[in-house]
């Protein structure tokens, strides 16, 4: 096999390991493409490393190590702000989601099951179902 950057003769084991390059300091330096990796510290546990591509980090970091914290709320996405939905507004959700998949089924033990996975459902929000739906408009 031949070198890809000086096109000199390498060994074959070198070639079996998959290298295409032969052990030069200017060819290593030219064809070695080192793995982005991040040490993250871990609370009371050693560094665990990481791809930086699994991290989706910026490409552009200093070269330098980045001590913990260092990436802070810059990094993360911002929440988004979100209003609780209210109890019958809940419930207002769940019987139209039961209602459209009523329309679509014909088959009585299927309609039967969705009926009853809409009852688990109400049951799940650990509400008074009858007082809230007589209070709703």
């Amino acid at each position: 096999m031949s070198c890809r950057n000086c096109g000199s003769e390498f060994s074959a084991e070198r070639a079996e390991l998959g290298y295409e390059y032969c052990t030069r300091p200017a060819c290593v330096e030219a064809c070695l493409e080192p793995l982005n990796v991040v040490a993250v510290s871990v609370n009371k546990a050693a560094d665990q490393y990481v791809l930086r591509e699994h991290l989706r980090l910026p490409k552009h970091v200093a070269e330098s190590s980045i001590d913990a914290g260092s990436l802070g709320p810059r990094f993360r996405k911002p929440p988004t702000p979100r209003r609780p939905k209210s109890t019958s507004d809940a419930i207002a959700e769940l019987e139209a989601e039961l209602e459209a998949q009523l329309a679509e089924e014909d088959d009585p033990a299927r309609r039967r099951k969705l009926m009853n996975d809409h009852n688990a459902k109400l049951r799940r929000l650990n509400i008074r179902y009858r007082r809230i739906a007589q209070r709703r408009p």
